[in-house]
C-alpha cells in the first residue's frame, strides 16, 4: 500500500492531474465565497463555520502528510535502496492537502447552506 501511495504521489501525470483537480476547486470555492445565497441574515457565518471544519482537516492531513515524508526520508525499500524525496512527491504532497481542505470546505459550505 505505501509502495502504490509512494509511486502515485512521485508521478508526474499524477502531479499534473492533481493540479487541474486543485485549480477547479479553487474557482468553485471563489464562487462559493462570493455567492450571495451562502451569506444568512447576519453576514458570513455559513462560511466561518465551514472554514473552521476546513482548517481542522487541513490540521489533521498537515499531521498526517508531515510524519509520512519524514518515513519516506528514513525508510528503506526491500532492496535497500532509499526510497526519495523528489520534488513531484513534495508538490503532491502540499496539493492533495489543498484539494482535501477545499473539498472539506465546499462540502461544508452546501451542508450548511441546507441546514440553515
Amino acid at each position: 500500500m505505501e509502495r502504490l501511495f509512494y509511486f502515485l504521489l512521485s508521478n508526474r501525470q499524477v502531479t499534473f492531474a492533481n493540479m487541474i483537480i486543485g485549480a477547479l476547486l479553487f474557482i468553485v470555492l471563489l464562487f462559493l465565497f462570493f455567492c450571495k445565497s451562502n451569506r444568512d441574515e447576519r453576514g458570513r457565518k455559513i462560511i466561518g463555520k465551514a472554514s473552521i471544519a476546513a482548517l481542522i482537516c487541513f490540521a489533521a492531513c498537515a499531521t498526517f502528510f508531515s510524519h509520512y515524508m519524514q518515513y519516506i526520508a528514513i525508510s528503506q525499500t526491500p532492496d535497500g535502496e532509499i526510497l526519495v524525496l523528489d520534488a513531484f512527491l513534495a508538490v503532491n504532497a502540499v496539493q492533495l492537502l489543498f484539494n482535501i481542505t477545499s473539498i472539506v470546505e465546499i462540502l461544508g459550505i452546501f451542508i450548511l447552506k441546507h441546514r440553515e
